[in-house]
């Protein structure tokens, strides 16, 4: 069972009426953990045998939020349906909900599945970007966005309730240094954030990032470069306002027309939301939206996640040590 601390918090927090904006946090649990070599959503990493979905939804929880939507493969369903009934339901107020959407190969904007009508080239969807747009029909109003095999630690969330609710009409990333990102045991890929006040002003899509000797390297548009340990970069740890489906509908049927019949090609994230910065530096077309600023927070804690096998032990290592003094932060 939870410590007493929690079961207190989550007492108070049940016996007093929400009447903020209500906070969905959106996780993305469709991989297929190709590196990994297996499904690292269910994978036992915490103090007592915690996956890293169940963190943060205990972290989101204390952090007021009062819906959790679970991107999934229809065949992980049963598990996790099982997971949360045994692991979180009994520690959460009745009025805290968790539903599933399926992330699917064919739920596509209309012009995009009129443009595409054979999916028989693909092995896998189509990316983040394509991730949360099937959780369009469960989301209303502000948002979080995580992968479920991260762990965020648990000044993320308070940091994204903060931010979305004093300006609910803007987006929101939470940054980690990417020191902090890497794997020992192989090249990760990352967000790459370009920040200015506190604004973020571009994000680029590196990959094989990797730290030698020499410093941090990786691969930028064709290019390999070095980077700065300290260079801010994106988890998936996002906050939208729901006017992002918007968005991710012009730009998802864009990728699918450009590059619909590849095999691998994957829609990303933070692509979209670059895409979006870039209108609101320039003149916006006449279907895009508000222009908005997108604010920066800086994560508080380590980030750590499983991107190989052999990440397994040290995230568990790191986890015990971070979450060893934090009655609240385990689930027994």
């Amino acid at each position: 069972m939870l410590s007493n601390t929690i079961i207190e918090n989550q007492t108070s927090l049940a016996q007093t009426p929400r009447t903020l904006a209500p906070l969905t946090l959106v996780i993305m649990a469709a991989g297929l953990g190709s590196r990994f070599g297996g499904d690292k959503q269910l994978a036992s990493l915490g103090p007592n045998g915690e996956t890293m979905l169940e963190l943060s939804i205990m972290s989101a929880y204390r952090a007021d939020f009062t819906k959790v939507v679970l991107v999934i493969r229809p065949e992980l369903e049963t598990e996790l349906t099982s997971l949360l009934a045994k692991r979180i339901k009994p520690h959460v107020s009745a009025d805290f909900e968790c539903c599933f959407s399926y992330q699917t190969m064919d739920d596509l904007p209309e012009a995009a599945r009129d443009y595409l009508v054979d999916f028989s080239h693909r092995a896998k969807p189509w990316g983040t970007a394509h991730a949360l747009w099937s959780a369009r029909h469960q989301v209303k109003g502000l948002m979080a966005v995580i992968n479920a095999d991260d762990y965020y630690g648990d000044s993320a969330f308070p940091l994204l309730a903060q931010g979305l609710r004093a300006s609910p009409n803007d987006w929101m990333l939470v940054a980690y240094p990417l020191s902090l990102t890497l794997s020992e045991h192989g090249g990760v890929n990352r967000g790459v954030c370009l920040v200015e006040q506190g604004i973020l002003k571009g994000v680029a899509e590196w990959t094989d990032i990797y730290s030698a000797s020499k410093g941090i390297y990786g691969c930028c548009e064709g290019s390999h470069k070095q980077l700065e340990a300290e260079t801010p970069v994106s988890m998936t740890c996002w906050g939208f306002s729901d006017d992002i489906f918007t968005v991710i509908e012009s730009e998802l049927t864009r990728f699918i027309t450009e590059h619909g019949l590849e095999p691998k090609s994957e829609c990303y994230l933070p692509t979209v939301v670059q895409q979006y910065i870039g209108f609101a530096n320039n003149d916006p077309p006449a279907e895009a939206i508000l222009t908005k600023q997108i604010q920066v927070k800086t994560a508080q804690e380590p980030w750590f996640g499983v991107t190989y096998p052999q990440d397994v032990e040290w995230v568990k290592d790191k986890l015990c040590r971070v979450l060893a003094n934090k009655s609240d932060g385990v689930i027994e």
